[in-house]
């Protein structure tokens, strides 16, 4: 296996892919994994087709998104496009699907386009990747839809559009898609690892999730959610603490593992929308973060891969952080990416962008994976080996 990253600040499209495409090219790569601001627009299909252009290969599989912001190995920053090349002299299969309509339907959608997948694939994968648009997916119904096709850890995120909360690309080929959802499977001798940590700490009681439609979480014990989540961490909600401050949800009760739900949006009545549900029952409580603990999280990150039994040696990565992270250390993510390579001891190559949402399952210390879980304010890590 050979890997390469590349990025480029470049305004126009097409010289942008072209300058990630003639990076890329010494490794001739079978599959580009992109990652690009918003920025770009309508002039996405010229970024990809000058990135197949300049790496020369007609049957190049291109796969990506939109974020906020791109992280590469040598830069973080808000408007650019990143890319991983990856090349295995064939000895990877690879396939990737889209579906549109996540948002009328994210889990039946997901499901389909990942049995489109996996049927192209003729086995079951050694490598999962499954990214949708963040605006309008829900992300804990996207994982119910790709864990009831496949098996075994599963990795990915939700796409952004530059804070902007109103429209995310996926990428397939040479084309975007908005409300849609996109995997890319793998079947071959792939090592990697998966792993995620956040660093948020709850505080104050716990609560149930008594009143919820979909996304949108109306009560919490006898409160309203925004009034719940005021009380615990004793200010009121406003619009910049969207994504900055989740609930912590427990699905088996306080003492089980838990994930992070992030609101996207809060209401007069003091309903708070999340960027994923939360089943009714639920146990909640509201976290809080310094910049320290962000930065911890990524460090949680790499140990719990370490302490895993990882069985090889990283050559690549693959990066899907909460965009929340990011507002919350007031950078580009440049000290996420520094904190990753500290704990990694090595640079290699890296890409990945502030996300909408997480999709990982938890390793624990004996390499074993928990189930896929939807996840926010949460930093994902993919290790890749040769």
């Amino acid at each position: 296996m050979r890997y390469l990253s590349a990025s480029s600040i470049s305004t126009d499209a097409y010289l942008a892919g072209v300058e990630i495409g003639e990076s890329l090219a010494p490794i001739r790569p079978e599959v580009v994994l992109v990652f690009a601001s918003l920025s770009y627009g309508v002039d996405l299909p010229e970024l990809f087709r000058g990135l197949r252009d300049a790496v020369g290969r007609p049957e190049l599989l291109i796969f990506g998104g939109t974020g906020d912001g791109v992280y590469e190995t040598q830069s973080a920053a808000h408007y650019a496009v990143a890319a991983l090349g990856i090349d295995s002299a064939g000895a990877v299969h690879w396939e990737s699907s889209v579906e549109p309509g996540v948002g009328a339907d994210s889990a039946g959608a997901t499901r389909r386009c990942a049995t489109r997948a996996l049927e192209a694939l003729g086995g079951p994968p050694d490598f999962c990747f499954v990214l949708a648009d963040g605006t309008t997916a829900d992300g804990t119904q996207v994982v119910a839809g790709i864990s009831s096709v496949v098996s075994g850890p599963v990795f990915g995120g939700l796409a952004g559009d530059d804070r902007r909360f109103h429209s995310a690309r996926v990428f397939q080929g040479e084309r975007d898609h908005v409300d849609s959802v996109a995997v890319l499977l793998g079947r071959g001798p792939l090592p990697w690892a998966v792993s995620a940590a956040s660093g948020w700490q709850p505080v104050g009681v716990a609560g149930r999730v008594e009143a919820v439609d979909g996304c949108e979480i109306h009560r919490i014990g006898s409160q309203s959610a925004g009034a719940f989540v005021t009380d615990q961490v004793g200010k009121p909600l406003g619009q910049i603490d969207l994504g900055i401050i989740p609930l912590a949800a427990y699905p088996s009760g306080l003492e089980g593992a838990h994930f992070l739900r992030s609101p996207s949006r809060m209401d007069e009545d003091g309903s708070l929308t999340t960027f994923g549900s939360i089943p009714k029952g639920t146990l909640v409580r509201a976290c809080t973060a310094t910049r320290e603990d962000v930065l911890r999280g990524v460090s949680l990150a790499v140990r719990a891969l370490r302490e895993g039994r990882l069985g090889f040696e990283p050559k690549a990565a693959l990066v899907v952080s909460c965009a929340g992270r990011k507002w919350l250390l007031e950078d580009r993510g440049e000290r996420e990416i520094s904190a990753l390579f500290e704990a990694l001891g090595a640079k290699i190559p890296m890409v990945g962008f502030p996300s909408f949402g997480e999709i990982s399952p938890l390793r624990t210390p004996a390499g074993t994976y928990s189930e896929p879980y939807f996840h926010n304010v949460t930093f994902g890590l993919a290790l890749l080996g040769e």
